[in-house]
């Protein structure tokens, strides 16, 4: 019964925060979307072009996000790692192969208004590993792990199809921190919030010079914040969680004119967010460890003059992952 009424708080909580996270995202999402049309806008290039290509900015830039972060920061696991004698470290080491269904305007779309959709599959790559510096507190014999910390890093590859108008693949790299509110027991599921960083480099699409005289270039940044929820059952694990995921850095949109001349508009502060849920199983075998997992980004806010198009803006994003990870 003790242990019921330790676990009603942190499932309030994490319940809470499903709430909090789902309701907050879309409001402001459109923003930088109109600051950067309206610019482009300024600049002589035709409404529906400028809109248009700040639409396709926002969804590169979420599902080029969730590609580099995908959903739990360390594959398969919701507990974090501790100590394994006196002050040694734990250190898991991990690796995935993880994909996203993207789907963005089809900037190569010659001559239309609004341009058709194009939706494809992309494939990326991850390294990660976690070194667990702090148990944290324990408040009763079996109920522990409050506040302990594990530090994370993180490095991923996404393959972007040169065929589709993309410049190639992206490289990331990440670094957070990941805090234990209860460490998984026998009869308990270990439940931790995790906060990341990550820089993924430059991301261009389309061709200016191209069919659909338009094109993009992104520096995006992305502040991942998780929640996550584990157990296993003997051999087997089963681990879910929420997270919201804040995109930052500056974004250029290039715009072809009716004289031949193009334009470009710069915002350098493109901002949008979104939330995110996932879940997974995995196997466990002493040291090693076989994980999949798959989530679900929410899509974006509609954009005022860009409704009732090939592309919807509000369609979700769709990702997972196959890993293994070695603790040792």
């Amino acid at each position: 019964m003790r242990r019921r009424c330790l676990l009603r708080p942190v499932l309030a909580a994490l319940a809470l925060a499903t709430s909090a996270l789902a309701t907050s995202a879309l409001p402001a999402a459109a923003q930088s979307v109109e600051a950067m049309g309206q610019r482009c806008m300024a600049l002589g290039a035709a409404v529906a072009r400028c809109t248009e290509l700040a639409v396709a900015a926002r969804a590169l830039q979420g599902d080029a996000g969730v590609l580099a972060g995908l959903g739990s920061e360390v594959s398969g696991s919701a507990s974090t790692l501790g100590r394994r004698l006196g002050t040694t470290p734990r250190v898991a080491v991990g690796a995935r192969a993880a994909f996203a269904h993207l789907s963005l305007p089809d900037l190569a779309d010659p001559g239309a208004e609004p341009s058709r959709e194009t939706t494809l599959v992309v494939p990326a790559v991850h390294a990660g590993v976690a070194v667990g510096v702090f148990d944290g507190f324990s408040i009763l014999p079996t109920v522990g792990g409050l506040l302990s910390l594990d530090l994370l890093g993180q490095t991923s590859v996404t393959f972007l199809p040169t065929g589709e108008g993309f410049a190639g693949r992206s490289v990331s790299y990440g670094f957070g921190a990941r805090v234990g509110i209860l460490r998984e027991s026998f009869t308990l599921p270990g439940v931790s919030v995790s906060v990341a960083r990550r820089n993924l480099g430059t991301l261009r699409f389309g061709d200016v010079m191209g069919p659909g005289g338009g094109g993009l270039e992104l520096d995006p940044t992305v502040t991942s914040i998780r929640a996550t929820v584990g157990k296993d059952l003997l051999s087997v694990g089963v681990m879910a969680g929420v997270g919201w995921d804040r995109y930052g850095g500056s974004a250029t949109v290039l715009a072809a004119l009716d004289d031949g001349s193009t334009v470009q508009a710069r915002e350098p502060s493109f901002e949008n967010r979104r939330t995110l849920v996932f879940g997974g199983a995995s196997m466990n075998f002493l040291v090693l460890q076989l994980s999949a997992e798959a989530g679900w980004a929410r899509g974006f806010a509609p954009v005022a003059g860009y409704r009732n198009t090939p592309f919807d803006a509000t369609r979700a994003t769709v990702f997972g992952s196959l890993a293994f990870r070695l603790t040792m």
